[in-house]
């Protein structure tokens, strides 16, 4: 079967060659820590393990989930963010249950980008923002994270076009891959 050209125009998938690379350390010799993934390298807490447990052994969870996820889970993670860092989130309409953060971001600019639209990418960036901009078939502008700038991205080095055609922005924080923290006067 032929493939889709949008297919065709995915990027290399990173994490994929970051593996075959180490494991190609690995078969060589090497002793390799791996800082590449963000697996957890020790075993999940036995309470969670438990309480998967039980929510699994429960009936009324054998079943498709909701298409926009459970009611209670997303009240949960409505206290959550209220309790951990004092951000109050309407659960039917800031919450969005995901299976992976990662599907998410590629999948958020083929909600909000037509093809020709424009987005802006914070780079260093993750890999994987790439695939959904090709997807989308839209286009990107990069913001440099600079150590100068503590990693944060220096918005008057956009130009103006740059800043009314970007219709989708890209920021995390703490940053991956610099580990910058951004401050809520930056926000």
């Amino acid at each position: 079967m032929k493939q889709a050209e949008r297919l065709k125009n995915l990027p290399k998938q990173f994490f994929s060659k970051l593996v075959q690379d180490v494991n190609a350390k690995i078969a060589e010799g090497v002793d390799v820590i791996n800082l590449g993934q963000g697996n957890p390298d020790q075993p999940t807490p036995v309470h969670i393990v438990e309480a998967m447990q039980q929510a699994s052994a429960d009936t009324t969870n054998h079943k498709y989930s909701l298409f926009r996820g459970k009611k209670e889970l997303k009240e949960a993670v409505a206290t959550f963010y209220k309790r951990e860092y004092d951000v109050e989130l309407d659960p039917e309409t800031e919450i969005a249950v995901l299976f992976g953060s990662k599907a998410g971001l590629v999948e958020l600019p083929l909600c909000f980008l037509n093809p020709g639209d424009k987005m802006l990418l914070p780079d260093p960036g993750y890999p994987d923002y790439l695939s959904g901009v090709a997807l989308a078939g839209a286009s990107f502008d990069t913001m440099p994270l600079l150590e100068e700038n503590g990693f944060l991205p220096d918005y008057t080095t956009l130009t103006e076009e740059q800043r009314s055609q970007a219709k989708l922005m890209y920021l995390n924080y703490p940053n991956n891959p610099t580990g910058a923290a951004a401050s809520q006067a930056f926000f």
